[in-house]
């Protein structure tokens, strides 16, 4: 595990007994459990892998954990405190957490430039703080100067890619923009989800290194407690063994196995864990 002082720091997120149940596809009594009683935790400036095939309850688990789901049973804790409607920790996940979805181009509009789409999660935190009475122009070019800083972070060229539109970007690109439009904010905990399975191989290991420097950076603060933490959902134990301190493997809603990396690459105990690695692709 590459975590240090961070180790042995108190979870910043916690899931005790956690379930979410759905009714069955096509009938309207069967009911199945999607996450079934998972304890689960996420310490600052750690990257917390959750594995499974299709249907397993990865991406089910991640929304629980952030709030935007509700569980049928247990409690997700955020700095101590339970993540209810309305309380406190709800609100503090929210704005602390941010996400990169699959697919770049579903999550970036059309409409907007680059810079714009990556500016809107700043623009919003600060047209609720307008009460301070900022200038404009100091404003705009506040704004402008950290979008350029976080496009740099993500290995993109702000003065070429500020002023792109989506559909001038490749994959790869686009989805570097995506992140950074997650980043701006300063997000506390950074929720990917498959950020690489709609993009090409090649450009997946692009993406994959932009993850690492992110860590990597986070990690050098001087307080471990303050350093960003990333939950990376993902069917390929290829990825993320390069950027994950601790995997969680999923099966039918169920943790089946759960460790460092090391171990789990190394010393896999379920014959599950093993079909993964042997269809890994990094």
């Amino acid at each position: 595990m590459r975590l240090t002082d961070g180790a042995h720091a108190d979870p910043i997120l916690t899931g005790k007994g956690l379930t979410k149940v759905y009714a069955s596809t096509g009938s309207g009594t069967a009911r199945k459990a999607a996450v079934d009683g998972i304890d689960v935790s996420l310490l600052p400036g750690e990257c917390l892998a959750i594995i499974g095939e299709s249907g397993s309850g990865k991406t089910t688990l991640s929304r629980l954990l952030l709030g935007q789901l509700r569980p049928d049973a247990g409690q997700v804790a955020y700095e101590g405190g339970p993540v209810l409607h309305g309380s406190q920790a709800a609100k503090a996940l929210v704005r602390d957490s941010a996400l990169v979805f699959q697919n770049p181009f579903a999550s970036l509009d059309p409409r907007w430039t680059i810079g714009r789409s990556v500016a809107e999660p700043l623009l919003a935190a600060r047209l609720k703080a307008s009460r301070y009475g900022w200038h404009r122009y100091q404003r705009e070019q506040d704004l402008a100067d950290r979008v350029a800083k976080v496009l740099s972070e993500v290995q993109l060229d702000p003065g070429r890619i500020m002023t792109a539109y989506p559909s001038d970007l490749s994959g790869g690109q686009a989805q570097r923009a995506a992140i950074a439009r997650a980043l701006i904010v300063k997000p506390r905990i950074l929720l990917a989800d498959e950020p690489m399975s709609a993009i090409d191989v090649s450009a997946r290991v692009g993406i994959l290194h932009t993850l690492q420097s992110i860590m990597a950076r986070s990690r050098q603060q001087s307080d471990p407690s303050n350093g960003m933490s990333m939950i990376i959902i993902s069917h390929d134990l290829g990825v993320v063994q390069h950027i994950a301190d601790r995997i969680m493997v999923l099966s039918r809603g169920k943790v089946v196995e759960e460790g460092s990396v090391r171990t789990i690459l190394d010393y896999p105990s379920r014959s599950y864990t093993r079909q993964l690695l042997a269809a890994a692709t990094l």
